[in-house]
């Protein structure tokens, strides 16, 4: 019964905060149920109240994408739940063995573990990590300019920790007051760290960004008709206009937004040109050129003279759905833009490699076509906010079927707006050019693989002692 209320409480509260869902104060008590009782139960039960929760955790992705195979729905929640259940396991036998604060903290380092391995090999990147439940919290969504994605996951996942510990460990002496120090101190730490960085002067460079979608277009983003895209073409090319009248200088369309064939390629391209041309401003425009010997999902950035000064293919594709499309092979840089500018698109923001190559090059300022699945458009927006704060530039994300969002360096969010509200969406907001670059992009994953080695270490301990317990005999 224990184990079945702890599974249903942790399931539910991760439900809420993780994923599509961000309740955020939620996440840091989820696993408290669970870290409770792991340690009284056996192994078998132990593994099935953790699979069970993070299953009832995962089901908010199922809710969001219903409309993909079920199978693929499947494969998603097993690579949430299993991972998290051999965490479980393994903290479950650290827990029955050590000092309940030894406990406390390689809860949190197993979590980082998990979460960074898997997305070293994941086709989706950091998608499902527990720290970006917390990104529109922005005292401590700045410790990822220190540690990356993983010092966020490791205190968000102590707190509970920690907390188990102290209702463990209750009656021992000096329990309550030591545990309790652990858990606030480090979370002390990082609001004092993100409060300062938060009241440094933002950089003196401005610029003024226009955004805009249509979601009722994006049905023609395969056209190969030039009398359906053609009248696509000719309203972005308008709502540019109109963006440039409110004084954007750099303006962002929507990923794949139409079809573009060779046979109206030039067309195409020069309703945009056009307006770049004549207003003297930027456009970065999602284009899904067809026809071709590959496919290609392209942002194309037209100059102030008209001219594409860059052709950026997508570097991470989305697996199945994008099936047959030239995959990138290299970052985005606008040469000679009146800021460091660099070009990304939409799901390239959930893989850190990315966002870093694009801070170690300097960019200030990253425009970032999109389009999302509606139910996500909150997560997929606050994952590309992520890296900005990791790499140090300012983000301008227009996604169809998702959110217009602006932000600055450290996450605030200057301008935001769903592009599901109106028949066509207009977004301006005037954004610091980020300095570009952290402690975090110059040194890269240290904190995680530190995690990883205390884990690692933990773990052959434990089995070593183990050994030992079953036979006496062994010395070695």
């Amino acid at each position: 019964m224990a184990a079945l209320i702890a599974a249903v409480l942790s399931g539910a509260m991760w439900f809420a905060s993780t994923g599509v869902n961000h309740v955020w104060p939620l996440a840091w008590l989820a696993p408290l149920p669970l870290l409770l009782v792991l340690p009284d139960l056996r192994a078998g039960r132990a593994a099935t109240a953790t699979f069970a929760a993070s299953g009832i955790g995962a089901l908010n992705l199922v809710l969001a994408y219903g409309s993909f195979p079920p199978v693929v729905l499947g494969i998603g929640v097993l690579l949430i739940a299993v991972p998290f259940m051999l965490v479980a396991l393994a903290w479950r036998a650290i827990a029955r063995r050590s000092h309940f604060l030894l406990a406390a903290v390689a809860y949190p380092a197993l979590v980082v573990s998990v979460e960074y391995l898997i997305s070293l090999v994941s086709p989706h990147g950091t998608f499902g990590s527990i720290a970006y439940s917390q990104a529109d919290v922005l005292p401590v969504i700045q410790l990822v300019s220190l540690t990356g994605l993983w010092g966020v996951s490791f205190l968000v996942s102590l707190v509970p920790a920690a907390l188990a510990g102290v209702w463990r460990a209750r009656m021992k002496e000096n329990s309550l007051p030591s545990g309790l120090a652990l858990a606030a101190l480090p979370l002390a730490a990082v609001v004092a760290f993100g409060t300062s960085r938060l009241s440094t002067a933002p950089a003196s460079q401005r610029v003024k960004i226009g955004l805009a979608a249509c979601d009722g277009s994006m049905r023609l983003f395969a056209t190969k008709d030039s009398a359906e895209a053609l009248p696509v073409l000719r309203a972005y090319a308008s709502r540019a206009s109109r963006l440039a009248d409110l004084g954007a200088e750099f303006i962002v369309l929507p990923e794949k937004f139409v079809g573009v064939m060779p046979a109206y390629a030039d067309s195409a391209r020069e309703l945009l040109a056009t307006v770049a041309r004549e207003r003297h401003v930027t456009i970065v425009a999602g284009l899904n050129l067809l026809g071709g010997q590959e496919l290609r999902n392209i942002a194309e950035v037209f100059g102030p003279d008209g001219a594409v000064v860059l052709q950026y293919d997508k570097v991470h594709l989305v697996p199945g759905l994008e099936a047959g499309y030239r995959r990138g092979d290299a970052i985005g840089l606008i040469e000679r833009a009146k800021a460091p500018t660099g070009v990304a698109i939409c799901k390239d923001m959930d893989f850190i490699p990315l966002g870093r190559a694009h801070a170690r090059a300097g960019t200030g300022l990253l425009l970032v076509p999109a389009w999302d699945f509606v139910k996500d458009a909150w997560l997929h927006s606050r994952m590309a906010v992520m890296r900005s704060v990791e790499g140090g530039y300012a983000l301008a994300r227009t996604a169809a079927e998702g959110l217009l969002t602006v932000s600055d360096d450290s996450g605030r969010i200057l301008a935001e707006r769903s592009s599901g509200t109106a028949p066509e969406v207009l977004l301006t907001a005037v954004v610091p050019v980020g300095r570009g670059g952290t402690f975090y992009s110059r040194t890269g994953d240290w904190f995680a693989w530190l995690c990883v080695a205390s884990s690692l270490t933990k773990t052959v301990q434990m089995a070593l002692t183990t050994r030992r317990q079953r036979h006496p005999g062994t010395t070695k």
